[in-house]
């Protein structure tokens, strides 16, 4: 046996390995669809601070993930549909859902986050929730809901349509000359 095929096998588990590691990594959210004012998206979290990632904190017009920045209301909505289902994460010692972020302010001359997140416990929505007053800050890793339109099936062409209608057409049409022309079969049918 060569060196090759003894090693194929120790690379083939070891990569299955680091697949599972990856996948099971509580950093790592699960998508989530959700149908917010009659558009789906795909909602997913990312853990990281707003002063690393402060392209994500707008709407996709803006080069952002985060359909509901800049309305509170639409914040609020996209947390009352992911409710749990992204799971629930131990921020401060306090298990929620992930942070919506909608805005920023200035509390006592430190910039914060505005947010809405799900809480388990009474089953509703909350904001700025206990025990961040104010907000969350810039410099503090979060886990933020971020969330990508799902871009709708496409409506079936007409083209494909006209085409086999135009392919149905034509098979009649051949059918009806083959069975009018007269002897044109004569050779196929079997002779006494």
């Amino acid at each position: 046996m060569n060196s090759i095929s003894a090693f194929t096998p120790k690379l083939a588990f070891g990569a299955a390995a680091a697949l599972a590691a990856i996948s099971l990594s509580p950093g790592s959210a699960q998508a989530f669809v959700v149908n917010v004012g009659g558009v789906q998206y795909d909602v997913t979290t990312f853990t990281e601070s707003y002063n690393n990632n402060t392209s994500k904190f707008e709407t996709a017009a803006n080069g952002g993930v985060m359909p509901w920045y800049g309305s509170a209301s639409l914040a609020q909505n996209f947390a009352s549909a992911v409710t749990d289902q992204l799971g629930l994460f131990d921020q401060q010692g306090i298990s929620r859902g992930p942070f919506f972020s909608y805005t920023s302010i200035n509390v006592s001359g430190t910039d914060r986050l505005q947010n809405y997140r799900w809480n388990p416990s009474t089953l509703t929505v909350e904001p700025n929730p206990y025990p961040i007053p104010g907000g969350t800050a810039y410099n503090v890793s979060f886990i933020y809901a971020t969330a990508t339109q799902v871009a709708p099936a496409p409506a079936p062409a007409p083209l494909p349509l006209l085409g086999a209608a135009a392919a149905f057409g034509f098979s009649r049409k051949l059918r009806k000359t083959i069975k009018l022309a007269p002897g044109a079969l004569d050779y196929a049918l079997p002779r006494a």
